[in-house]
């Protein structure tokens, strides 16, 4: 084991690090027998590499100095970007002893709030044992985020004091969630103020805010006093520039010391209920023409003082990873369509469990529904266009239980084979149909079809079967290989249930 006496020390062992594959740092080590399907294949790289044993302590890794070690991974999108690839998990909640404790005493300030953060590309194409952690960051939390992070703690902590362990959502807080922790739902922890045994969870730093803090201060040039980022005996004056490209903020750290994130986001865009679209465009001063979505976007981003485009481009929602779903009512109050989630391939879905698919990733996270209501529903001006108001939201628990069920059917059919069926020359299949009014359903994306390989088809685990195919092969493959490729929707019926809060506003 190394000993370190200074958080510099630890720092720049760390920075030794890059470039080095796991092989070279397993062997450096004197380990010669490594299993690199081990999912903990990484992280014990970096244990070894710092001198750390391998620990399941309740105190940072290195308790001298106060330090936890991470590994967490990253990947590029295809338009070049980086992004983490998960949530940086943290240590484990236990609930009674969470019960009694302020965020201060907490086990996650106790353990988290000064991290060693290693960087590495998740890289599907290269041999696992020849990655290499390619940055390294000292970590701590800037002012304004701790602000945020507080008020998550509050929420998680508050959640347990009701008795309510059990109703913990990643959805309903921002920047620090508590995500599930375990194999199974088998894995189940007691909590001090109900009999009602709590999924086991964790705390954890959200995808969008390590995709945030990896965008900006890892590979990005923006400077923190909370983040180091070079070598402590290597800072250059360049370092010490403040950035130029710092994304803009919604609120400032004086503002974040009386409200809540979601208090200061709700006061700015609730402040404009009621007013048309119209009304919306001469006062915030917006002389634009575009489609709805965009003018959408524009309207919400100058409800909130932001001078962009897009709400989703401010710091606040990008580390929190707040999915701002603009919803259309109809003038009679109802939701215009059901919400879509990306597409999936029909492999993924067989191969993936619920809980480790994007879509649930997707359904975790939280929500904000700013909502306007047509009062034409065909071809309405701006007058006719009104604001209602906005809401945070996100999934309840006992409704994400709901549709796992969906999910796991999706999965089962595909196993089994979908069943094709030509009707008055369409094309249904035994998907779950949104008349099964079961939160969620199944359904393409897209007006166009394809039963061929193809640009809007994705091929099926197991051949479909088909009744009363068309006499077409070059349209209707007869293999049965091909499909219009699908996605997941969450009914407008549900949707319609969780914003009547707001519906109901007069």
């Amino acid at each position: 084991m190394m000993h370190y006496t200074t958080k510099e020390e630890v720092h720049n062992r760390a920075k030794d690090s890059l470039g080095l594959s796991m092989d070279k740092i397993y062997k450096t080590s004197g380990v010669y027998d490594t299993n690199v399907k081990n999912k903990n294949y990484i992280g014990d790289a970096f244990e070894l590499w710092m001198g750390v044993a391998k620990n399941s302590r309740a105190e940072a890794d290195l308790p001298e100095v106060g330090i936890e070690l991470k590994a967490t991974p990253y990947k590029i999108l295809k338009n070049g970007q980086y992004s983490a690839k998960e949530r940086l998990v943290l240590n484990i909640i236990n609930y009674m002893n969470e019960a009694n404790a302020t965020f201060e005493t907490s086990s996650f300030s106790h353990k988290d709030k000064l991290m060693e953060l290693a960087f590495y590309h998740h890289n599907t194409n290269k041999p696992k044992n020849l990655w290499t952690f390619d940055e390294a960051i000292l970590f701590s939390f800037p002012e304004k985020d701790l602000q945020i992070i507080k008020h998550d703690w509050e929420i998680i902590h508050q959640a347990i004091l009701d008795g309510k362990a059990h109703e913990l959502s990643e959805g309903m807080t921002d920047y620090l969630g508590a995500c599930t922790k375990g194999a199974s739902k088998k894995s189940v922890k007691q909590q001090p103020f109900s009999p009602i045994m709590a999924k086991q969870r964790a705390y954890c730093l959200k995808a969008g805010y390590m995709t945030s803090i990896l965008r900006n201060y890892v590979f990005g040039d923006q400077q923190d006093p909370a983040i180091q980022k070079h070598k402590f005996e290597l800072n250059t004056q360049k370092d010490k520039k403040e950035a130029s490209n710092h994304p803009e903020q919604i609120a400032t750290a004086e503002e974040l010391a009386t409200s809540s994130l979601d208090e200061i986001i709700l006061k700015r865009l609730n402040s404009f209920k009621g007013l048309s679209v119209a009304e919306l465009k001469s006062k915030l001063n917006i002389n634009v023409t575009g489609t709805p979505k965009q003018l959408n976007s524009i309207l919400i981003a100058r409800m909130l003082n932001l001078k962009g485009d897009s709400a989703n481009e401010a710091e606040e929602i990008q580390k929190a990873d707040i999915q701002i779903k603009t919803i259309s009512l109809k003038s009679n109050g109802k939701i215009k369509e059901s919400m879509s989630f990306p597409t999936f391939k029909f492999n993924d879905v067989v191969n993936q469990s619920f809980e480790n698919s994007d879509f649930y990733d997707n359904l975790t996270k939280r929500f904000l529904f700013p909502v306007f209501k047509r009062l034409k529903n065909q071809k309405p001006s701006d007058d006719e266009i009104i604001f209602l108001g906005a809401k945070f939201w996100y999934l309840p628990e006992k409704d994400l239980e709901v549709i796992k069920g969906v999910y796991d059917d999706t999965a089962h059919t595909l196993r089994d084979g979908v069943q094709l069926e030509v009707r008055n020359g369409r094309v249904y299949n035994n998907f779950v149909p949104a008349s099964a009014n079961r939160v969620s359903h199944v359904r393409p994306h897209t007006s166009q079809t394809q039963y061929v390989q193809g640009k809007y088809s994705n091929e099926l685990p197991t051949p479909a079967t088909w009744i009363n195919r068309p006499n077409n092969d070059e349209k209707f493959d007869p293999s049965g290989r091909y499909m219009t490729t699908q996605c997941f929707w969450l009914n407008s019926t549900y949707l319609d249930e969780q914003i009547t809060d707001i519906t109901e506003f007069k």
